[in-house]
């Protein structure tokens, strides 16, 4: 209702009518009643179209359509707005069909007067309120205030028409709250509606007004985006993380608090809600699992030597600017996503050490195809567990890269395996020297052919000069347990701006000569 008035649109084809009804609604001054007509159906449809009508008076016998069919297309074109029929003629049977179809009364022409037509339209205004009202209940999560699950299936059918209609994609994005449990372990179940009310109101402001929030049960939410790309998906999927996260900040819960999503997009990943859902709970548990905190769709990931390419790096002998050989590194294949996050991906599905397999092997037999006379491999002790020792190609020098980290752990079966693979013919270095705790029992036991040290080891050299003249004394030291040298790595261009020629040559200060990184050589594929 606007300024007190109810706004009253009488779709009718006979202007004498048309006028006796204005006429007869002018003298009810209260309420007042401001009166549109509209003389067919179609007309009508586009009145209804602007919105702001409060109650429809309809003739069902209109010169673009008749009956039923009349206040079909009506209802479906204004469901909130109560409808009365008016008809010419007194039938029961069509008046009961069309209260059974919605319709608020059926009247007859003639036998109503003014304050009749008044109370009648004011009743129908209130009843399709509390109608409203108690649908709107019955859709809606209690503690949320989210749509809840029984309305998802119903909408869904009605978005995917659309979106069959139109031509276009939506996408499910199936939400978890990382950490719940947590909350309603050690603050109580209060204090998780709490927190479960407040992470719904904030993917609810950071969703667009043509996108659906349901909550699925539990700390699930989901949201179902019309029109989705996959750029578009990715930026809402971190938009909604990102508000709940400053709500964890704000609300100095001791917990990082974030989502973690699933999605599936029709038509790509199903045709129908079952298999969307299916899909999205599935890519829910490989976000959840591999660290990707989105992730989109079931991809069938391959797992054979074509999931991954093989690239390499020189590692370089400065003193006479000559390659000493080249570290082999994996890729994806496709180059869409960072070899952490594919690793991540074979985690969430059980398959990282199938794939660590996989790189190895492959790895071998591409710098063998290229002829290289020194390859250095990174490996880990697991890994080498479950491989039997591998010929080692005859013209070629395997050093295998064990982190430091492993030093640290069963240091009597790791001594054992390198011993079984030095065997074979394969040389070691320690990876990664420097960047945390170091185990010197494991280098003088394990006396490697090649220590790298880490990038980060350098930078405190650089920036130091009493931690460079320590840093000297262990490298004169550590030379005493290596056969062949020891590697500095990282040698690059940064962020912070670090004069890259400063840092080789500090790096050759420290009596270190043969060096890995950017500043000499960047990983790519050789031919």
């Amino acid at each position: 209702m606007n300024n007190n008035k109810i706004k009253v649109l009488l779709i009718e084809d006979d202007p004498a009518y048309t006028g006796l009804l204005r006429r007869t609604l002018s003298k009810e001054k209260s309420p007042q009643f401001d009166l549109e007509s509209a003389s067919g159906l179609q007309a009508g449809l586009e009145r209804l179209g602007q919105g702001g009508t409060d109650v429809i008076l309809l003739d069902l016998s209109l010169p673009d359509s008749q009956g039923l069919d009349t206040f079909h297309r009506v209802h479906t074109q204004a469901p909130a707005v109560p409808i009365l029929i008016l008809s010419g003629c007194e039938d029961e049977k069509l008046a009961l069909e069309a209260v059974a179809k919605g319709a608020q009364d059926y009247l007859v022409k003639g036998q109503v007067d003014g304050k009749m037509l008044s109370r009648v339209m004011r009743y129908a205004i209130e009843r399709k309120r509390a109608e409203e009202a108690l649908a709107e209940q019955a859709i809606r999560d209690s503690l949320t205030n989210l749509f809840n699950r029984r309305y998802f299936n119903h909408r869904m059918e009605e978005e995917i028409a659309k979106a069959v209609r139109n031509k276009t994609s939506l996408a499910i994005l199936l939400c978890d709250l990382d950490h719940f449990k947590i909350i309603n372990d050690t603050r109580g179940h209060h204090t998780g509606d709490e927190v479960l009310k407040a992470v719904a109101r904030c993917i609810q402001e950071a969703t667009r007004g043509t996108d659906l929030v349901f909550r699925w049960g539990g700390d699930e939410i989901v949201v179902v985006l019309s029109e989705a790309t996959r750029e578009g998906i990715l930026t809402a999927g971190e938009r909604i993380r990102r508000g709940v996260r400053t709500f964890s900040e704000q609300a100095y819960l001791d917990l990082d608090l974030d989502l973690s999503i699933g999605v599936s997009i029709y038509p790509e990943h199903g045709s129908n809600v079952d298999e969307l859902i299916r899909l999205a709970d599935w890519a829910l548990y490989i976000a959840k699992k591999g660290g990707d905190k989105i992730h989109i769709g079931e991809e069938e990931y391959q797992l054979d030597e074509h999931a991954i390419k093989v690239v390499f790096q020189p590692v370089m002998d400065v003193r006479f600017n000559e390659i000493l050989g080249y570290e082999a590194l994996s890729r994806d294949a496709q180059d869409k996503v960072s070899i952490l996050e594919l690793f991540g991906r074979y985690q969430a599905i059980g398959q990282l050490n199938e794939l660590k397999r996989i790189c190895f092997k492959s790895q071998i037999k591409a710098a063998s195809e290229l002829g290289l006379k020194r390859v250095f491999i990174n490996v880990d002790f697991n890994v080498l567990s479950q491989l039997e020792v591998a010929p080692k190609p005859p013209d070629m020098e395997v050093i295998l890269e064990i982190s430091e980290l492993e030093a640290l752990h069963d240091i009597e079966n790791h001594l054992k395996m390198a011993r079984k693979w030095r065997e074979g013919g394969y040389k070691f270095a320690i990876d990664d020297f420097g960047a945390g705790y170091i185990s010197l029992p494991f280098i003088a036991q394990l006396i490697p052919d090649y220590i790298k040290v880490d990038r980060s080891t350098i930078l405190q050299a650089v920036s130091s000069e009493k931690f460079r003249a320590f840093l000297r004394d262990l490298v004169l030291a550590l030379q005493n347990y290596v056969t062949v040298g020891i590697i500095a790595e990282g040698i690059e261009t940064v962020a912070e701006r670090i004069e890259t020629e400063n840092e080789l040559q500090v790096v050759k200060d420290l009596g270190i000569y043969l060096v890995q990184g950017f500043l000499l050589g960047k990983p790519e594929e050789l031919h």
